[in-house]
């Protein structure tokens, strides 16, 4: 089974979503941008057994959202969900919300904590400080999406049990390629953060088997090998959750 830990299957329209709903060879964890999508995620994962859904406030949305109000609605959300997603901070792309990102995160950090529910964390150009946090509100169970932080503290993710996501633009990306030389097989899951195209890849769970190559060839592992080490690694977060997949 491929696994695809991180995907907007909200944002694909119906002719290509209908490619990976029910497919017993891939199971996604599809996360949301914010209340809308999160009610659109749901819907999806109500017709794909193959999908376990998250829902959630995305950093970029923080500063174009009614936050108050929006984040009320969530709570609504949580008997359907064991994940949170995508939610977190960021420091590269919008640091002139981080502030306000900050407070919608520990809000769903307490969630998380509160719910005993997984979060699909976006830390970019703020590593160390998502970390932190995670640990600061004893969150148990993370997914740290697209991970290109600093090698030092890979360790501190094992040591935490948490989770990195690496996808096929570990073809062209040398920080992802310098991640997965010194992460642990054992903490890494795949994800396509489809459908973003990143220097012009278009990233959707089709191409999960690039990134699975790529990880094979750095390991210097056999691509079968390193798919079932992902499978393990997948059934055991699941399984912290309560889900069989």
């Amino acid at each position: 089974m491929l696994i695809d830990a991180h995907c907007h299957l909200h944002e694909f329209p119906d002719r290509e979503l209908i490619k990976y709903c029910g497919r017993r060879d891939l199971s996604i964890i599809a996360v949301s941008d914010d209340y809308p999508s999160s009610l659109r995620t749901l819907e999806i994962s109500g017709k794909c057994f193959n999908v376990i859904p998250a829902v959630g406030l995305h950093p970029w949305s923080v500063g174009k959202a009614n936050i108050k109000e929006e984040l009320k609605l969530f709570t609504e959300l949580l008997s359907r969900v064991k994940f949170l997603g995508e939610v977190g901070i960021d420091m590269r792309f919008k640091p002139e919300t981080y502030n306000e990102q900050l407070d919608v995160f520990k809000y769903f950090l307490d969630l998380a904590r509160n719910y005993r529910l997984g979060v699909n964390v976006h830390a970019a150009g703020a590593w160390r400080e998502a970390i932190d946090l995670l640990i600061k509100y004893e969150v148990d169970i993370a997914v740290i999406h697209w991970y290109t932080g600093p090698v030092e503290l890979l360790k501190e993710l094992e040591n935490a049990g948490f989770y990195i996501t690496i996808n096929p633009a570990i073809k062209a990306q040398v920080k992802l390629r310098n991640v997965v030389k010194e992460a642990p097989l054992s903490i890494i899951l795949t994800e396509s953060d489809g459908p973003y195209v990143y220097r012009g890849l278009k990233l959707t769970p089709d191409e999960i088997p690039i990134a699975i190559n790529e990880i094979a060839s750095i390991k210097e592992l056999s691509a079968e090998e390193v798919t079932k080490t992902i499978h393990e690694n997948y059934t055991k977060l699941l399984s912290k959750l309560g889900i069989t997949h």
